[in-house]
């Protein structure tokens, strides 16, 4: 199997104070990783440096082995999908939002509604696509922004403590159906979560992180066993 994603001598300092220390990471198509630490462990600058929102500030970053700075910063982030810990949406209806970056690629609207649709299904919020967004629960939120990274088929996704503001039974049934589509669709995922369920179920690997440094791993599915 071919490495996505490899990470090496990664530094991020931002106002004199060093955020991130990696010197070496890397993990294959496919992988399922969670990044697990206490708060200010440098979990969410790691993943937002791996999503190229961030320059870091020395080491390099390779995707499918090439450096990152190879790829335009549209292609490389054609090939991403990001979803933060707060849906991010416009005051749109849901078909609306959920069809925005198949807008912004040039499909044809037809063809954009052919591919929400069974996603809006899979997620359980087809019978929303006419309401407006700030109508919407957290849950439904979550999922309609879930749809909206799916649709536009990332080659990774990057989920940022998706499911921290929900319900706890909203968020069990959510990780539980997210996971089963990130594994059926095989799309290599990064989690931050402050929950061992959660990267129990949505991951294969967690590494375990403070202070900016990866400090330890842990194999789930020699966890599970």
């Amino acid at each position: 199997m071919s490495k996505i994603i490899s990470i090496e001598n990664l530094t991020l300092v931002l106002g004199g104070r060093t955020i991130l220390d990696i010197p070496r990471l890397s993990f294959e198509e496919g992988d399922a990783i969670s990044l697990m630490g206490p708060n200010g462990a440098g979990k969410s600058s790691l993943l937002m440096v791996m999503a190229a929102l961030q320059e870091p500030t020395s080491g390099r970053l390779y995707y499918r082995g090439r450096e990152y700075s190879e790829y335009s910063e549209l292609s490389l982030h054609r090939k991403m999908a990001m979803v933060f810990q707060k849906p991010i949406m416009l005051d749109l209806s849901v078909m609306e939002n959920a069809e925005l970056g198949l807008k912004f690629r040039g499909v044809p609207r037809r063809v954009r509604l052919a591919r929400i649709r069974p996603w809006l299904e899979r997620l359980g919020v087809a019978h929303l696509e006419k309401s407006r967004a700030r109508s919407l629960s957290g849950g439904e939120a979550q999922r309609v922004v879930l749809a909206q990274s799916l649709v536009l088929e990332p080659e990774v996704i990057f989920l940022d403590e998706p499911f921290s503001n929900l319900d706890k039974d909203i968020r069990q049934e959510l990780m539980e159906q997210t996971g089963g589509l990130l594994k059926e669709h095989r799309i290599t995922t990064v989690l931050v979560t402050h929950h061992s369920k959660e990267a129990q179920a949505l991951s294969d690997t967690v590494y375990f992180m403070e202070d900016g440094r990866i400090v330890g791993f842990e194999n789930m599915k020699e966890h599970c066993r």
